[in-house]
């Protein structure tokens, strides 16, 4: 494992046959100590570039990006009041929302079509993506990905991961990443079945267990510090909560699935919060009762999200010995591995990636 050793901002480079550039900052491409760098697509390049009604089109989708988990529960809302011959099939359609078999199956409902749909080519070009990996992962393992930071709506989640444009499948080709959410976020209408077509699954115990058991790469990304770590989300603020967090660790010991560290660079500075002593006394009290977050937030102009480039680094895997029983301090051991192996490379990449950031990582 690298410590905090910079990685130059450029070094010698290959051209991939998916139209992704890869290349190895800081190193040739013979040394096995050097990333390997997925930058956007050319497509996705010049989309980012353009202005005009192209930039109006970027921001809007965004934006709206932004709204969906409001807009599409306030459309079902809004049909049940307004029309009501919708009435009896809205209600059954909530019903099967509630009940749907594929929130805990383990491997959801992935569409291929949702996730390939041009307007991610907006989105990744609003947030442009890159993806770097310290080494190549064996795609007949499956693994736990830990996802920091959360950020205020988690965008890693659905551009990163959700999407097609981002690279990642072409970085982790055979791995397939379910990133996984809080169940009553998958039950909600449109917005849950919107989170299952880009491959969420329950962050249940029984839905993660399930994915794993399914092997050939079958993998799950869990945003470690969840809601709680979205209150402390701003712009330049770099901490974590994890110190307490060990369901992770324990979920990947039962599997003898490797742990890979990941942070998403510019994800916490997408937004503005609100920090009031009362309201996060609210705040506060509100997550410990019904387990989310209602962070006040803003970015451009109210709620357009800021136009802030998103790197997910993906660290070299934290192999661990298959245990169906593991105990306390085997848990703990890894969970302090696992914390040292990110703090070192947040260390690593930050002066690449986020200069501006804080310059170590606050673990909470």
């Amino acid at each position: 494992m690298v410590t905090t050793d910079t990685v130059a901002s450029s070094g010698s480079s290959t051209t991939s046959s998916d139209s992704h550039d890869t290349h190895n900052p800081g190193g040739s491409s013979t040394n096995d100590d050097a990333p390997l760098v997925f930058e956007p697509s050319k497509r996705v390049l010049q989309l980012s570039q353009q202005g005009g009604m192209t930039m109006v089109i970027r921001t809007l989708v965004a934006s709206l990006f932004t709204a969906l988990v409001l807009l599409l529960p306030l459309l079902i809302l809004y049909t049940f009041i307004a029309l009501p011959v919708s009435r009896i099939p809205l209600a059954a359609y909530i019903a099967f929302c509630y009940l749907d078999p594929a929130i805990d199956n383990g491997i959801g409902r992935r569409l291929q079509w949702v996730r390939s749909l041009s307007i991610w080519q907006y989105v990744n070009a609003y947030f442009p993506v890159r993806i770097v990996l310290e080494e190549k992962l064996d795609p007949s393992k499956s693994y736990i990905f830990g996802v920091s930071p959360h950020g205020i709506l988690c965008f890693s989640g659905q551009v990163v991961i959700g999407s097609m444009e981002s690279g990642l499948d072409r970085a982790l080709p055979g791995i397939t990443l379910h990133p996984a959410a809080l169940h009553y976020a998958l039950t909600l209408p449109l917005f849950g079945a919107y989170l299952l077509a880009i491959g969420s699954i329950s962050s249940s115990r029984r839905s993660i267990r399930q994915c794993l058991a399914r092997g050939k790469g079958h993998s799950v990304g869990i945003v470690i510090g969840g809601a709680k770590e979205s209150l402390h989300t701003n712009r330049g603020s770099r901490k974590l909560v994890m110190k307490n967090r060990r369901g992770f660790v324990r979920e990947a010991i039962m599997a003898g699935a490797p742990l890979v560290p990941t942070f998403v660079f510019g994800e916490n500075d997408i937004f503005h919060q609100v920090d009031h002593p009362l309201l996060r006394k609210l705040q506060t009290w509100m997550q410990s009762k019904m387990m989310f977050a209602l962070p006040v937030f803003y970015g451009r102009f109210g709620l357009i999200p800021r136009k802030t480039p998103l790197t997910a680094v993906f660290g070299r895997p934290i192999y661990v010995e298959k245990n169906a029983n593991p105990s306390y301090d085997e848990i703990n051991r890894v969970h302090v591995e696992y914390i040292a192996r990110l703090q070192k490379l947040y260390a690593r990449f930050k002066p690449v990636y986020d200069p501006e950031g804080d310059d170590t990582l606050v673990i909470a």
